[in-house]
């Protein structure tokens, strides 16, 4: 103990004068540095390389940068992944706002039919396979987990009855076997929907759900199988039109994005639209349509 007191002195001695010799001269303050580092190989050839506890911590301080750099780096590459579809949550902002795609959808398309008066015995004619098609626009507002979903889709639904036999005559005849009638009603779909992407199933995979309303307008209406469309042969020859002038739909959808590359994605889904107002021109007649889609798309 009195050994490591004695070069404690010593040492403090020699800082104080490597203080004043550098304020001094330049050539004594040269001649006193080099005795300093020779007491310092000295202190450490006989007390060890951790005689004042410097070494150690300047190790551990450079051991903790390390550290810290390394998480670091290893966020930086975490971030650098999920920006896009890495694997894991993805709060990115996109690098495009505004996202374009191509849908297809075949549907299966379905009718309600309640009638009163002389649309008295009126149901549903089954179901049927159609057709929607157009460009969808998403518009992300907040990073890439919300976007305004819009677009410009041509759709084709179907609606039909099953209806008695006397309508449309003037004699009632009990026994007539029943009439059947099947029109395409042709619209140009207007959607505005919210799309909401959930955290990531699998990598460059996520999961979407889509809601929100849609606005159609009626193009055209035609009668299929025009002479046995009870419908179209019974209201002044098929003269008159029988819908009006477009819907209001509710629509639900879900689906998985798989994307390909840096720009571009695929999608498939299933959505639901529900009608909310009668289609049917007449107010005896109240018909709402339903329509259960495949949605397939390809993002650009």
């Amino acid at each position: 103990m009195k050994k490591v007191a004695g070069l404690s002195l010593i040492l403090i001695i020699l800082t104080i004068s490597h203080g004043w010799a550098q304020s001094t001269s330049p050539a004594l303050y040269q001649m006193r540095t080099k005795e300093s580092n020779v007491t310092e190989r000295r202190f450490r050839k006989i007390l060890g390389d951790n005689y004042d506890g410097q070494d150690k911590n300047r190790k551990e301080y450079d051991d903790d940068r390390k550290r810290r750099r390394r998480k670091q780096s290893q966020s930086t590459d975490n971030s650098s992944e999920n920006n896009g579809f890495g694997s894991g949550p993805n709060y990115a902002w996109v690098s495009h706002l505004i996202e374009m795609s191509i849908r297809f959808a075949p549907s299966l398309d379905l009718n309600t039919a309640q009638g009163a008066g002389t649309y008295a015995g009126f149901r549903s004619n089954g179901a049927g396979v159609r057709m929607s098609v157009g460009p969808s626009l998403d518009y992300f507002f907040f990073k890439d987990r919300y976007a305004f979903s819009s677009g410009l889709w041509y759709t084709i639904k179907r609606s039909g009855f099953q209806m008695p036999g006397t309508f449309g005559s003037s004699v009632w005849n009990p026994g007539a076997p029943e009439k059947e009638s099947v029109y395409n009603l042709q619209y140009l779909q207007i959607p505005a929907t919210v799309k909401m992407f959930a955290n990531n199933i699998a990598p460059d995979m996520r999961l979407y759900i889509q809601t929100g309303g849609l606005f159609s307008i009626k193009l055209a209406e035609k009668a299929l199988d025009e002479a046995r469309n009870g419908l179209y042969t019974a209201e002044s020859g098929g003269s008159r039109r029988q819908y009006g002038f477009g819907d209001v739909e509710l629509l639900l959808g879900a689906g998985i994005q798989y994307k390909i590359n840096q720009n571009n994605a695929f999608n498939l889904g299933m959505s639901y639209q529900r009608g909310l107002i009668n289609v049917a021109r007449d107010n005896n007649l109240i018909s709402k349509n339903r329509v259960v889609s495949l949605e397939l798309g390809f993002k650009f």
